[in-house]
């Protein structure tokens, strides 16, 4: 076996670690502050937060989506499609996707129907059962 030289040991591995964690956490009490203090973004509680205070527009939401589907394996697969098939072969291959879409899409819209302010699945559960199953 060939003997390996590291250029850090464990214990630096895990001060890079263990700092930059530290680092990031007081960069979002810092970043936390600021909005509060200069732009006076509320910031009352984890509701708020996480939901940006309900303020999220649909173009940056379907965004979202499209990015988080969209990963590596995604691009590489489309890609030999077109290399197989031609160009109607991504064409093809995404609308496999837009199925599935529609579909997320109606029931995100009768969940917002029916439980206009649930964040969570337990939550809506909440809101069809009531007090007992939740």
């Amino acid at each position: 076996m060939i003997p390996r030289n590291y250029s850090l040991t464990q214990g630096d591995g895990y001060g890079i670690i263990v700092g930059f964690g530290a680092l990031f956490a007081v960069g979002m009490v810092a970043a936390t502050f600021c909005l509060k203090r200069y732009l006076g973004e509320p910031i009352d509680s984890s509701e708020g937060f996480s939901t940006a205070h309900r303020t999220v527009k649909t173009g940056l939401i379907a965004s979202a989506v499209v990015s988080s589907w969209t990963w590596a394996a995604t691009l590489l697969q489309s890609s030999s499609v077109a290399y197989l098939y031609g160009i109607s072969g991504p064409f093809w291959y995404a609308s496999g996707a837009t199925i599935q879409i529609i579909l997320f899409c109606i029931i995100a819209i009768e969940l917002k129907r029916r439980a206009p302010f649930a964040h969570t699945f337990l939550e809506v559960i909440h809101a069809r059962y009531g007090q007992i199953v939740h």
